[in-house]
């Protein structure tokens, strides 16, 4: 019995590759011409690896989640830092990524928010967008609780207003870099935002 053809690419690096021209075009504008030039590949190979392009597009924002969107959450982890710090260091840490000229600009995944609100995804990535967004917004709303329960924010503050400001920002932030504001530019825009959590 002959076994199948093995595999002879690497899959992590193609969909290192397919997540870059998903930034870069979204879901919609990225042809399978595009995706499988990209990644080194043919169509039966992009098929066997995974299964068609909403699957594909599912791996990638997974994949950027994972691998750069997680690095900013550590910033919001030093113990010695004030909370204006923190936030400070997390908005400059996606500053830096939104700026990197390696990558194609902006935030992937807040440009599939904005193809999620534009009727552009397949009910299965809208519902991946949906998900990794919600993660985010309960992530920032346990830092602003812990934040609370120290004595660093008022017994006024709502975490849950705060989690959606600096979901706002750092969206604001990424869609500014797309159009080509400047880091120095983006740099004001942290500061301000900063100044709301100043002691």
């Amino acid at each position: 019995m002959v076994s199948g053809r093995q595999r002879t690419f690497d899959k992590e690096e193609a969909l290192h590759k397919a997540m870059e021209i998903f930034w870069l075009k979204g879901f919609s504008g990225a042809s399978l011409s595009d995706l499988v030039e990209a990644m080194g590949i043919n169509k039966p190979s992009l098929y066997a690896a995974f299964s068609n392009k909403e699957t594909l597009f599912v791996s990638a924002l997974k994949h950027y989640a994972k691998t750069l969107g997680s690095s900013h959450l550590e910033t919001l982890t030093s113990p010695d830092e004030s909370l204006q710090n923190k936030i400070r260091a997390y908005l400059e840490s996606i500053s830096n990524l939104v700026t990197n000229s390696t990558f194609p600009g902006g935030c992937f995944v807040a440009n599939s928010t904005c193809e999620a609100g534009s009727g552009c995804l397949t009910a299965g990535t809208k519902q991946t967008v949906e998900e990794i967004n919600i993660e985010s917004r309960n992530t920032f709303i346990a830092f602003f609780e812990n934040e609370k329960r120290k004595g660093f924010l008022a017994s006024t503050a709502s975490p849950e207003a705060l989690a959606d400001y600096l979901i706002a920002t750092q969206f604001g932030i990424a869609i500014m870099a797309r159009n080509n504001v400047t880091k120095q530019e983006l740099q004001h825009v942290i500061e301000t935002a900063a100044s709301v959590f100043k002691p």
